[in-house]
């Protein structure tokens, strides 16, 4: 069972800090909720660190059980990339932009560049080969 505290900065950066109840070690990782286009273009295209850019919406059901999933995953892998998440709803530009026709939809960004995709919810395995990926592992 773990204890999840999440503490919220400037420009909706928020690092979450998962502390097993049991000892054991803290992980930190970086998730971030995306403003607008200048936003993406300075934190997940500029980023010298991988960044998974989740595009969801507060009504999509599937988007609720990813979402986590991803984040637990980013404590993981610690600062190995790094989290965006994206609203359809409040940036529908760049939805367009990268044609997520359907959420959840998740975009693996390395240097800038598009490194892969998928729609809807993976399995576990799936989801940690695909970040494995993007990763080098």
């Amino acid at each position: 069972m773990q204890r999840i505290i999440k503490f919220n900065l400037i420009n909706q950066t928020s690092f979450v800090v998962r502390r097993p109840i049991s000892i054991g070690r803290t992980a930190i990782f970086q998730s971030f909720n995306v403003q607008d286009q200048e936003d993406f273009q300075k934190r997940v295209l500029n980023a010298s660190t991988p960044v998974l850019v989740d595009f969801h919406a507060k009504w999509c059901g599937p988007c609720k059980t990813l979402g986590p999933r991803l984040e637990a995953l980013a404590a993981e892998k610690l600062d190995k990339f790094h989290l965006a998440k994206v609203d359809i709803d409040n940036v529908p530009e760049l939805a367009e932009e990268y044609n997520v026709t359907a959420v959840p939809s998740v975009i693996a960004i390395k240097g800038g560049k598009v490194e892969g995709s998928f729609v809807g919810v993976l399995d576990d395995d799936k989801l940690r080969a695909f970040v494995n990926k993007l990763i080098g592992e």
